[in-house]
């Protein structure tokens, strides 16, 4: 008998199992393939009433008629944001009112963090388990089942934990088990995947790992326990050290430095605060690092000032003073520092709003191999601006800026949600990656590129300016599958693209073959 059986024998409860919905879903996502996740979107009213109606709103529609394909939707919102949208979505079905300080909105919103998370951390590892995003998702949910068999036992785990203990060591004290293995032996009922229920079983005992599991389920745990951590930085009453217990997590297992430990963790609130915006969980909005380093600085400064003027002369008073000025000389200290890492660290162009050069090289490599890898066809688009300079020297450099900043938002307003723009080192260029697109899309997109930048100029200067632009499809299908894409070498094409049609000035958009211009680097 498990400790799950052993707890409902004395509890004398029966537990419920997972609503139909969203056992359909998890098994979807864990079992099936992504032909099938696309066909119950399409089969499943509730669910395809749920992604069109975001998908509709302004933020994602725009000016566009409204959106009634969910084909159509999923190209706009993008897979991952409608996978993410629909975990959240089904929270509100496993979401019970509780009136106590056992909080069940609180516990969901946590998981949903560390479900984008996880999403997060899926861009930065060149290999990432697909599965560990539900494993992620779900990984605490032997909490919820703990609740359940019995709530008064649990808002003891509570009290024991505000008294400084781990909730694994107050679990463990009121139930003699923790929630890992009550999760783990939950989704051993039904028929998902073994290294998924392995995970979920496994994640709090990274540090006494049985030989017996194997070293994938090893690698996951680890990589749940950095969600944790990360999202603890957010979540947790101590946040400061969940975040240091974070940097050196990743340092010693990923080898992540700190600047992007920093730049991972203050990522984390623009993509969940979306998600809680559309499901109603508005209240735990996420404030970045910096931010509420900032904050936290400014109300240790009030106080400060409070003490200094009310109770200047008492020396117990003064003892607490020097403890204020010191902590708020740290905190000042490590925001100076995370602002410095940052601007060194950022992936934004700091004119534009846009991606910088090295996240767009880094973007091209990863989509390139991912087109190789799943046989799709990808587009790159150069653009160029010519003779910029100009506008610097009759207007001002402030001028130059503010046209690349509206160019930026032009371009941007031209393109989909998932395709990539980034503002490149060149002060004259763009560059742009189409996922999805074949030469004659990419062509489509050029020429609306091309009439929006001389309209643009034609209204704002009365200039007729035309800008140059050079397009590479990459088509797996046409190439030798052994070798793999170079995103540099790509680059490289684009650029002597550029110069071949500056040369001859026959034309201002030109299209390159990839499978000959290779051959040629």
């Amino acid at each position: 008998m498990g400790e799950l059986d052993k707890l409902l024998k004395i509890s004398k409860r029966v537990l419920p199992p997972l609503p139909k919905l969203v056992k359909e879903v998890l098994e979807t996502l864990l079992i099936k393939t992504e032909r099938e996740f696309l066909e119950l979107l399409e089969t499943n009213e509730e669910l395809k009433n749920l992604v069109l109606s975001v998908t509709n709103q302004p933020q994602f529609r725009k000016d566009n008629p409204p959106i009634e394909d969910i084909r159509k939707a999923l190209l706009i919102l993008g897979e991952d944001f409608v996978k993410i949208l629909i975990l959240g979505y089904l929270s509100t079905k496993m979401q019970k009112s509780t009136f106590n300080e056992f909080n069940c909105k609180l516990f969901w919103a946590r998981a949903i963090a560390n479900l984008c998370f996880s999403y997060i951390l899926n861009d930065y590892f060149e290999t990432y388990p697909q599965h560990l995003h539900l494993s992620s998702y779900l990984m605490d949910i032997g909490v919820l089942i703990l609740y359940f068999i019995h709530p008064d036992g649990y808002l003891k785990v509570l009290r024991l934990k505000r008294m400084g203990k781990s909730v694994c060591e107050a679990e463990r004290e009121v139930f003699g088990v923790d929630h890992s293995v009550i999760g783990g032996e939950y989704f051993e009922n039904y028929n998902f995947p073994r290294r998924f229920v392995l995970d979920i079983y496994y994640h709090h005992r990274l540090s006494a790992l049985p030989e017996e599991i194997p070293q994938e389920v090893f690698e996951d745990i680890k990589l749940l326990n950095l969600i944790d951590l990360g999202v603890g930085s957010y979540f947790s009453e101590e946040r400061e050290n969940r975040f240091q217990q974070f940097k050196r997590f990743a340092e010693t297992n990923f080898s992540i430095n700190s600047i992007q430990s920093e730049g991972l963790i203050n990522a984390l609130p623009s993509v969940v605060n979306q998600f809680f915006e559309i499901l109603n969980y508005k209240e735990f909005s996420l404030i970045p690092y910096t931010k509420w380093l900032q904050e936290k600085t400014r109300k240790i400064q009030e106080e400060l000032a409070k003490l200094e003027r009310e109770q200047k002369e008492k020396e117990d008073i003064k003892a607490k003073i020097v403890k204020l000025i010191k902590d708020r000389e740290e905190l000042i200290r490590q925001l100076n520092e995370l602002e410095k890492k940052f601007k060194k660290g950022s992936i934004i162009d700091p004119i534009t709003g846009i991606y910088n050069h090295e996240y767009f090289l880094r973007r091209l490599k990863e989509e390139l191999l991912r087109a190789k890898r799943y046989r799709r066809i990808v587009s790159v688009l150069l653009v160029e601006v010519e003779k910029l300079s100009e506008i610097t020297q009759k207007f001002g450099i402030k001028e130059e800026e503010t046209v690349l900043k509206l160019l930026a938002e032009g371009i941007s307003q031209c393109l989909r949600r998932v395709d990539i723009i980034a503002k490149l080192n060149h002060p004259e260029r763009f560059g742009i990656i189409l996922p999805e697109t074949p030469m004659h899309g990419a062509m489509v997109v050029a020429r609306k590129l091309s009439r929006m930048i001389e309209k643009f100029f034609n209204l704002k200067y009365k200039i007729n300016k035309l800008p140059f632009i050079t397009i590479v499809t990459y088509n797996p299908l046409k190439l030798d599958p052994k070798t793999d894409p170079n995103a540099d070498a790509i680059l490289k094409i684009l650029e002597k693209g550029l110069d071949i049609i500056k040369e001859k000035k026959q034309k201002r958009i030109l299209c390159l073959l990839i499978d000959k211009e290779l051959e040629k680097e």
